[in-house]
């Protein structure tokens, strides 16, 4: 947490991508939010806007090192503001999942880093049919 105040404070460009994020997720917000207040009301508008601009700035500090072109990164930027949504939808889906189950959330994460198919584990042996339970017509 020090180290990103103190980038904060001492690189100057960093308080420039905290805000041009926030103004990129801010107009990708507001039309969201239009949209929202048809089907959902104030509300709606409200957390549509809020959300776009945190996702823009949370995206922006996280590409910041990596993305060297301003035109690049405020256009990935943009693009995860108006997606916004569903990327908050999916970090609360995969909150609840790792709240829900720990080790079986960090099995198939790891699993699916390895690049395997979680849903193709064998049987268990006690799922197996018994030899005295064969099909009797």
């Amino acid at each position: 947490m020090q180290d990103w105040l103190k980038k904060l404070f001492t690189e100057p460009h960093t308080f420039g991508i905290i805000l041009s994020s926030a103004l990129v997720g801010l107009f990708a917000g507001l039309a969201q939010g239009v949209v929202e207040k048809r089907h959902g009301g104030w509300g709606g508008f409200v957390r549509a806007l809020l959300t776009g601009v945190a996702v823009a700035v949370i995206v922006g500090l996280g590409i910041q090192g990596f993305v060297a072109s301003e035109t690049l990164r405020l256009a990935i930027v943009g693009a995860c503001a108006v997606i916004s949504e569903d990327i908050w939808m999916g970090l609360r889906a995969l909150g609840g999942a790792m709240r829900n189950d720990p080790l079986g959330f960090a099995v198939r994460l790891l699993d699916a880093v390895r690049g395997r198919d979680h849903a193709r584990v064998p049987p268990s042996p006690d799922l197996a049919p018994r030899p005295d339970e064969g099909s009797k017509p």
